[in-house]
């Protein structure tokens, strides 16, 4: 007979490729199968099967849930888009009042599936910086930074929270900079 093996939130997190935040949301909802708070108020979240995973119990209604079934064997990826930086220079010159929520996140989070945008990111325990200007990411990066640890978005105050927009929502944002910039020059040199 084997024994059952528990983490906690973050773990799971990492685990389901999911931030702590909707973890704690499902634990609440009763969603994750075997979980229970010790003694000292932390979730104690058991792993099931061969690949030692945490299982979500689907819910009713709603879109399909977009957690990992099957553990990581690929690291997170964090890179900074340099075009996003450009696209937000420029528009920083044209309205130096700009807020920064009014800016496209820059920093690109790369986890299985996903590619989520923030502007700051919290990485908890150990990473490695990687430069392979002949071998780059399909987005065309040079220089990464990549874990197996959880990661987690943050705020200015460094409370957690969540991506501030996908990939494609941050491209568009940066799409529609260019047609803009471009709309305006052809309207001052027409």
């Amino acid at each position: 007979m084997s024994i059952m093996e528990y983490i906690g939130t973050r773990e799971a997190a990492f685990l389901l490729g999911i931030c702590c935040q909707r973890v704690r949301a499902l634990l609440a909802q009763g969603r994750i199968k075997g979980a229970d708070k010790d003694n000292k108020g932390f979730w104690q979240i058991p792993l099931y099967g061969k690949r030692k995973m945490p299982i979500v119990i689907p819910g009713k209604r709603g879109p399909k849930g977009v957690w990992c079934h099957h553990r990581r064997e690929n690291p997170t990826k964090m890179h900074v888009n340099q075009h996003f930086i450009q696209a937000n220079g420029k528009r920083i010159k044209k309205d130096p009042e700009m807020t920064p929520d009014q800016l496209i996140p820059v920093i690109s989070l790369k986890q299985t599936n996903r590619n989520d945008m923030g502007y700051q990111i919290e990485i908890h325990g150990s990473c490695r910086i990687v430069y392979k200007p002949y071998a780059p990411l399909s987005c065309g990066a040079h220089v990464w930074i990549e874990t197996f640890n959880p990661v987690q978005f943050v705020d200015t105050q460094f409370n957690p929270c969540t991506a501030r927009l996908s990939y494609e929502d941050a491209e568009k944002m940066w799409l529609d900079s260019i047609a803009k910039t471009s709309r305006c020059v052809n309207l001052t040199t027409g």
